[in-house]
């Protein structure tokens, strides 16, 4: 009997162990991801990436509601992207819109104030809400002031 036992209790372990490994893989690949998406995409990428998306939020509101959103969070998420409304360093992004429609998402950076070098520089984009013949602009409308162009004039 205590054979028996202990057989099974080896078939037992033999058949979790699998599992186990394929567990650890699943964690150490999800970890990694995250390590990668933190420490090789610069956070100047990820918050331009993010204000893109809240821009093509925001038309979507503006053409579904014929308005604007007064607030970011009023955006519906889109499906299969990263819909933070967020920066890299994860502070609201601010949202304007002037008299004329004229659309603008500020980042303020790492250090959350006006100004700055590096990671603490603003990243401010603009973009006309509406076409001149008053219909609401396309959601990949372009930026008339470009957030990341700082950036592109490196290359």
């Amino acid at each position: 009997m205590q054979e028996t036992k202990r057989a099974m209790f080896e078939k037992s372990v033999k058949m979790r162990y699998p599992f186990w490994i394929i567990l650890a893989i699943v964690v150490t690949g999800v970890v990694g991801v995250l390590i990668v998406y933190n420490e090789v995409i610069p956070p100047a990428s990820r918050t331009y990436s993010a204000m893109h998306m809240c821009k093509r939020r925001i038309q979507r509101y503006a053409i579904d509601h014929n308005a604007l959103p007064s607030l970011l969070r009023q955006t519906k998420e889109i499906d299969g992207y990263d819909n933070s409304i967020k920066d890299a360093w994860g502070y609201d992004f601010i949202y304007n819109v002037d008299t004329n429609g004229l659309v603008t998402l500020t980042s303020l950076g790492k250090d959350n104030k006006p100004g700055g070098t590096g990671n603490n520089a603003d990243m401010i984009g603009t973009y006309p809400s509406r076409q001149q013949n008053g219909k609401w602009s396309k959601e990949y409308i372009d930026w008339t002031k470009d957030p990341f162009e700082r950036y592109r004039k490196r290359e």
